[in-house]
């Protein structure tokens, strides 16, 4: 048997060639890793399985199989993708968020239990119910996204079937169109999420709240920020060692 060719890893030899077969297939594949997403969101599964799927879809996938069409892959595979992957961003996003603050509230009511004095025990109550409140507010938002989300995804699926394995052969062909397709989609990334909701300054703002929580943990005062750290490198590493392991 000779050598397996780049050709024979292609999606049209790997999925049924009928593309309404292909986009039920994407739309049981996408919307399950989606729902896998949003029911362990406690979990930070968004998080982790962006991770995995960042290690298979572009070091596996993309190096592995797609060596030689490297940049045609990648502008066939963002066709679809500028729906599919900012609906997965828009999960990963939120239920990053709902966790994080799932934990903070979880470390409040920890607090509130081993407090000694009945003054520091209503002060904890306090921030306690504010915390209750600002999960359902988080919930509110949580569904709100997620079913726009859904919807992204739901729509990048024919896309996928239909366009992206056309675009794909034409990029094959014709690689420098590729070139300028993937760095207008590099704008837009950067449009959206940094330009037009201040992603960056979003970040730097987290960053700075982690770092004051970092600081409170070498001096020995325990904040309930802390259990979501705690929660968050947990889920990660588990999901680091069973990927790299």
């Amino acid at each position: 048997m000779g050598p397996v060719q780049s050709y024979e890893n292609r999606v049209e030899n790997q999925l049924p060639p009928d593309e309404w077969m292909r986009t039920t297939y994407y739309w049981k594949n996408n919307l399950g890793v989606a729902a896998n997403r949003v029911l362990f969101t406690v979990w930070y599964s968004g998080i982790s399985s962006e991770i995995v799927q960042a290690y298979v879809g572009g070091v596996v996938n993309t190096l592995r199989n797609y060596e030689n069409t490297m940049v045609p892959f990648r502008a066939a595979i963002e066709m679809h993708g500028l729906l599919e992957l900012i609906g997965f961003f828009i999960i990963t996003a939120i239920t990053a968020r709902l966790a994080w603050n799932f934990w903070k509230a979880s470390g409040y009511l920890i607090l509130t239990s081993f407090q000694g004095s009945e003054i520091e025990k209503r002060g904890f109550k306090r921030k306690l119910k504010k915390y209750r409140k600002r999960i359902i507010e988080l919930l509110g938002d949580f569904a709100i996204l997620s079913s726009i989300a859904v919807l992204l995804i739901f729509l990048a699926a024919p896309i996928e079937a239909y366009v992206s394995p056309g675009v794909w052969g034409y990029f094959d062909r014709f690689v420098v169109p590729a070139y300028i397709f993937l760095v207008f989609v590099a704008l837009f990334y950067i449009s959206i999420f940094f330009v037009r909701f201040r992603g960056w300054e979003m970040l730097k703002k987290d960053a700075n709240k982690l770092r004051g929580d970092i600081k409170s943990a070498f001096r020995g005062k325990w904040v309930p920020a802390h259990l979501s750290l705690l929660m968050f490198i947990f889920f990660i590493t588990i999901t680091l060692l069973a990927v790299f392991t």
